[in-house]
């Protein structure tokens, strides 16, 4: 029987750093997301409470876990730099969650929001 060379233990070794380092790296990007676009409703001219709570929903799933139960906004967003909304996660274990969901930049049709949690 041949003995496994000594460099080998530290390949594998590296090779499982690195791999942990990019999950890691996976979830932080996702658990960052903050900013959203989503094209303006043709008869309100605003962007739907419900497609705010869909993507707040998306951006507070974790990779290995679902997100909140369900997502609740106070009204629609209007596509005005700095119009804001409220909204709550409700998350089956752990407190709810406030957020304020504001624009940041409009174009043409496109509205680009940011979510901002708020203080409990």
């Amino acid at each position: 029987m041949r003995a496994d060379p000594p460099w080998r233990g530290l390949v594998l070794g590296l090779i499982t750093a690195l791999a942990l380092a990019g999950v890691l790296a996976f979830a932080a990007v996702r658990l960052r997301a903050q900013e959203a676009t989503s094209e303006l409703d043709g008869g309100t001219h605003t962007v739907p409470r419900t497609e705010i709570a869909r993507t707040l929903s998306g951006q507070l799933a974790l990779p290995f876990r679902n997100g909140p139960d369900a997502v609740r906004c106070s009204g629609d967003l209007r596509p005005v730099p700095l119009a804001a909304v409220r909204c709550t996660a409700h998350f089956p274990l752990g407190p709810e969650r406030r957020l304020t969901v504001e624009v940041t930049r409009v174009r043409d049709n496109q509205v680009t929001y940011r979510r901002h949690s708020l203080p409990r």
